[in-house]
């Protein structure tokens, strides 16, 4: 068949109706061979792609929440808002993956107890220099030239990408748990070698917008370490197909009003010594950190929701609500998931 960018020639069609009437050529051989070339699919050896679309969009899923997480933590440590969101993910040979790197830059080698093999973690130095600035009580300064961290922005460093690698986990886990496993930190993206350089890998992009300043976080994960948990990798995990009816919407949401919490006003709090704990009698006054005129802390299952006054109201002690106290709420919340990474 001509190419279809060309014509056939007069002659070429004169050819071609004789051979039909002949029976030579029959029109369903030609149909035939349309059809054929119509399935055909380019393959590159060089470049084979391991990974299909669901799989890949049940990875984005996974780090679209890993993202979500990465902003709170950040945000939380830095005390100052931290964007992080999903960029892009790709499927790269994993030289490809270094000759995009540049030196110096923060690299850390990680693995899992369940996985074969290792994956990266990679931020840029432009981040992690003003984070650690943050951490050390400025203003979070960036460097105009970026170099090697010293001893102690090193351990700064890997103590922060220590806990954004162990928040993986928690992304991770409703396709396959697991625990990472910190192996080692580099500088130079040409003496990580955690894998052929022909091998495919699956480059995950975080995009982060940090004091005015845009950078990047990536987790690099080879083939050969998903490869065992590619059945898993499905989107219906993530989008189940049960429907909720609205009756038991109503049942779900009258099992929650009728709920019991407990709720207590801290009239406030104080640290004292082991021995005058022991030696404490009976007429002894203790000082808390609150004062009479200041208002108390309200907690709903031993969490900060409310501000109040103590009183009495018709003979029983009470308190009267006066404000919601959201910054404490958060202040609360943020902690307790700070401890959920450790």
């Amino acid at each position: 068949m001509p190419p279809d960018n060309e014509t056939l020639s007069q002659e070429e069609i004169d050819a071609l109706l004789h051979a039909m009437e002949a029976g030579s050529l029959a029109v369903s051989n030609v149909n035939e061979e349309e059809d054929i070339m119509a399935n055909v699919r380019e393959y590159n050896f060089r470049r084979p792609m391991k990974f299909s679309k669901e799989q890949l969009r049940t990875l984005q899923l996974i780090h679209e929440n890993y993202a979500r997480d990465v902003s709170t933590y950040l945000s939380s440590r830095a005390r100052s808002y931290v964007n992080v969101t999903f960029a892009s993910v790709d499927q790269i040979t994993f030289s490809e993956f270094q000759q995009s790197l540049t030196s110096p830059t923060f690299i850390s080698v990680f693995s899992t107890d369940i996985l074969p093999g290792s994956a990266v973690f990679q931020m840029g130095l432009d981040i992690g220099y003003v984070l650690v600035d943050k951490l050390l009580g400025g203003p979070g300064i960036p460097l105009e030239t970026l170099r090697t961290p010293t001893e102690l922005e090193l351990a700064i460093l890997r103590k922060e990408g220590l806990s954004l690698i162990k928040a993986l986990s928690k992304a991770w886990a409703t396709i396959v748990p697991f625990d990472t496993i910190l192996e080692k930190t580099e500088f130079n993206p040409q003496f990580v070698q955690i894998a052929a350089p022909n091998e495919m890998t699956v480059l995950i992009t975080l995009s982060i917008n940090f004091k005015d300043i845009q950078g990047f976080i990536n987790v690099c994960w080879p083939s050969s370490l998903l490869e065992p948990i590619n059945e898993k990798l499905t989107t219906r995990l993530w989008s189940p197909d049960r429907k909720t009816t609205q009756k038991q919407i109503e049942k779900l949401k009258n099992s929650v009003l009728m709920t019991k919490a407990d709720v207590k006003a801290i009239l406030g709090e104080t640290t004292i010594q082991l021995g005058d704990f022991i030696n404490i009698d009976v007429g002894d006054v203790i000082r808390l950190n609150s004062f009479n005129d200041e208002p108390i802390n309200i907690t709903v299952q031993d969490t900060p929701v409310f501000k109040g006054m103590p009183g009495i109201y018709k003979g029983h002690y009470a308190i009267n609500i006066e404000k919601e106290d959201p910054e404490l709420l958060e202040k609360v919340l943020v902690e307790r998931y700070l401890k959920s990474l450790k």
